[in-house]
């Protein structure tokens, strides 16, 4: 009866040592998380504001934001992509290390006017939720050159897709913009960045 105790005894012992182990693992892999990649690096531009003024990369110095390209007259994909930014906006609104940033791809419509009744329109805070128009030169070297996405070949050109920048402005992630478990990524990934050193 005792070698079967002293079995079963080592059996308990091993498992508790295996769980122990595994937990160990577990523990390391939160404390340690994977870094997201660098995928480039966000230009210096310089635009301007749904308030009329001056907006550039080093207003955005020390913050990890969100950006996209949109325009307010759009019926296509746009709506969508302003609705789920805002979704993202309210989320982290109490956040004020966490900025969000949307482009107009139609300035000669947007004006910093048009741009400051889009922002009513969703209860955006523009010292949170920046809205930005400027030449069309500048935005579509900041779509193509710094974000490689959109086409100059395009007159009204704008991607799908939302972009993850870090407090210095590197991309580190892309995500569709129409699709619930890219949001859902994108959520958790800047919470990720919020924890990386400053």
């Amino acid at each position: 009866m005792k070698p079967v105790r002293k079995i079963i005894a080592l059996l308990v012992a091993l498992a508790c040592f295996l769980a122990l182990g595994f937990y160990g693992i577990l523990l390391r892999q939160e404390l340690n998380p994977k870094l997201l990649p660098v995928l480039g690096q966000v230009n210096a531009f310089e635009l301007t504001d749904s308030k009329g003024g001056s907006f550039g990369l080093r207003d955005l110095h020390g913050k990890v934001w969100v950006a996209d390209f949109v325009f307010t007259t759009c019926s296509g994909l746009c709506p969508l992509m302003t609705r789920n930014m805002a979704q993202l906006y309210r989320s982290y609104q109490l956040v004020p290390d966490v900025n969000f940033v949307s482009i107009s791809v139609n300035p000669e419509n947007d004006t910093p006017e048009v741009l400051q009744t889009y922002a009513k329109s969703q209860k955006a805070d523009t010292r949170l939720w920046h809205f930005l128009t400027g030449k069309r030169e500048d935005i579509q070297k900041l779509a193509v050159e710094s974000f490689k996405i959109g086409s100059v070949k395009d007159p009204i050109f704008h991607s799908g897709k939302f972009a993850l920048v870090d407090r210095y402005g590197n991309i580190r992630g892309y995500y569709e913009a129409s699709e619930g478990e890219e949001l859902s990524r994108l959520f958790k990934d800047v919470s990720r960045l919020l924890k990386e050193r400053k």
